[in-house]
Parts: C-alpha cells; structure tokens; sequence
C-alpha cells in the first residue's frame, strides 16, 4: 500500500470528540474553477494534471492545516476512495475517480479537498461542534488564500462559475446531520418538515435512501444562485435549530412511551446478541441505543462511544480497523463482532 494510503487509512476521527446527541455532523463546501481552463470532464489529462499541481502546491502550505498531504486517485485503491465518501458524508462518489484526479487531505481529519470531479476544486471541512459559521470563515480563509495566487472563474452575472449551472453564485453548500430519532421512530417527522417547510431547504436521508437510515435526516441549501453565503448559512442554521428543538421535546415525551422502551430493547438485543449483521440494520439500532442511552434506560455508554461506533460500522471504517484483511462475506460477522466489543459494558436499564 502506498504509505499515503495507509496514512490516510489511519487518520485521526473526529467522532471520539462529538458531544451532540442530535446535530451530529456537518459538511461545508465551496466548488471553484480557474480561469481560462475547460471544466474537467473537457480536460485532456495532462490539462487536468496541471490543475492539480497549480492548486495543490498552493493548498498544502497553507497555516490552517494541519501536514497536508497528496494522494493521486491512480494510485488509491476502492477502499481508501470509499472511505474517503464515508468520513467526509461525501454527496458523491469517488469509486470512479482515476489519472487526472486526486484529493489533499490533512491530519486533523477534518479537511477535505478533491481536484477534477466535477469541477477543478471542491473543498469541504466536517464540522462536529455545530458551528458551521466557523467552519464557513476557515473555507474562506482558505479560499482567499488560494484566490492571491490562482485567478477563479468568475462572472459579475453568474458569480463564481461551476460545470453545473444550479451551483453558480456562491456555489456554497452547507449541509447538516441530524439523528432525529424520537420524531422518526414516533412518526413524527413528516407532520415537522411540512410545518417548518422551507423552499431554499431540501432534505434527503442517508445513502441515497428514500426512506430514513440510521434516523439521520441531512439537511442542506437548495440554492446557490441569487442569494449570498450570509442567507445560506442563516436558512441552514434556522431549519436546523427547528428541526433540533422538536426532537428535544420528543425525546422528553419518549420517556414513558412503552413502545419506544421496547425498540430500544430489541436494538439492544439485536446488537449485543447478533452473530452477524449488516450495516444498515446496525445503524438503525445503534440511533436508537444512542436515545436509549440518553434517556437512562441503557449504562456504561457515552455519546461520543455511540457517534464513533455508528461511524465505525460503516464498510470501509470497518475494513480499516481489521485492516482489510476480511473478505465480504466474513464483514457482518466481523461487523457483530466489533459491536459486541464497544457494548461489552453497557447494561440495558429497562
């Protein structure tokens, strides 16, 4: 394995530090282009490579991050890319990334910037603290930085120019997740989205899903075009802090609800007892031992123990940690296994 790879591979997580029973993660992401240059998909690869030598070597010297490094999609396996979609809550996938295209990330495992998916440079930062206004004024720091030495593509019309036109302007996205457990398992959540209904607001679930996965609703900006960074962070942030109220009340009306006590026993009882199991039927229990947890029905188990774990049993975070030794077939046993270890401790209450 390329020493990157597995430097990448063994990064620090931010997870082991998330406090929020609710608001547990957010992605901030800025989209530019440089000027004179096609977009990638009409880039030959030499062009492409250019880009990426131009931006990178500017990128990694700056002061806010923290030993960045370079990894060349060609010389990544399918599993470094997909973790890379997995620890970042990546939109998009980069199993298909090949010669031409490559990625800077840094030690603090916060970091993320890719280089001629879509467009020339896509940077985003996990934020875990809630505060999604920090992480904005780091982009921009980060952004002006990089504007001193490369010239963006730009329109007085358009704003900053992207290979999609829907994410001109700013071609800001805030994103956010929230584990809205109680509401989603009271069959609430729907009558919420259409009382706080919000037309610059769409919402979506995890994996592409129809359906919620893990109790995670994501929540990000619609439009990028025709409105400033101020309003998307506002909108985002006001949703959010909505969204998050109404599940607080929820989880207070949750606690002598006989119903919710028998999900968060038969969660614990899938995930303690379980010979094998599959990722997304661990999700969905651990979102509900996590509300277990807080409501006192389960001992021995913190926040941060449950948001790693959660993050953990995730295909490429599990191969990771068994160092891809493990066949596909061998992963939900493998998968059980690593679960019954964290919960070895915890002692249901109810």
């Amino acid at each position: 394995m390329n020493p990157k790879n597995d430097q990448l591979l063994k990064q620090k997580t931010p997870w082991l530090n998330d406090f929020n029973p609710i608001w547990v993660a957010s992605n901030i992401a800025l989209r530019r282009n440089v000027d004179k240059f096609n977009f990638p998909a009409k880039l030959p690869v030499d062009r492409r490579k250019q880009i990426i030598s131009l931006i990178s070597k500017e990128l990694v010297l700056h002061p806010d991050l923290k030993n960045p490094y370079l990894l060349k999609a060609e010389e990544m396996g399918p599993l470094e890319k997909e973790f890379l979609v997995e620890h970042y809550l990546s939109s998009e996938s980069f199993q298909q990334a090949h010669t031409g295209e490559a990625f800077v990330v840094d030690n603090t495992g916060e970091f993320l910037a890719s280089f001629n998916m879509k467009d020339h440079l896509h940077i985003q930062i996990i934020d875990i603290k809630g505060d999604i206004e920090n992480s904005w004024n780091r982009l921009v720091q980060l952004e002006e930085y990089l504007s001193e030495k490369i010239s963006f593509s730009f329109s007085s019309d358009f704003g900053f120019l992207t290979a999609d036109p829907s994410e001109c302007g700013t071609a800001l996205h805030v994103t956010t997740f929230l584990q809205l457990t109680a509401l989603i398992q009271m069959n609430e959540l729907t009558e919420h989205l259409k009382k706080y209904e919000d037309d610059a607001i769409v919402t979506s679930y995890l994996l592409g899903s129809d359906h919620p996965v893990g109790d995670l609703l994501i929540i990000s900006n619609r439009y990028t075009l025709g409105v400033n960074e101020e309003s998307i962070l506002q909108s985002c942030r006001s949703y959010t802090t909505k969204l998050m109220s109404a599940e607080s009340e929820a989880r207070q009306r949750a606690k002598d609800n006989p119903e919710m006590k028998d999900k968060v026993s038969r969660a614990y009882a899938i995930l303690v007892h379980s010979y094998q199991i599959e990722a997304q039927e661990a999700l969905n229990a651990i979102s509900l031992l996590k509300l277990g947890s807080e409501l006192g029905w389960i001992s021995n188990l913190t926040v941060p123990q449950l948001n790693e774990l959660f993050f953990n049993v995730r295909r490429s975070h599990l191969l990771r940690l068994f160092d891809s030794k493990i066949s596909n077939e061998e992963l939900p046993h493998k998968r059980a296994e690593y679960i019954h270890g964290i919960l070895k401790e915890a002692k249901l209450l109810i």
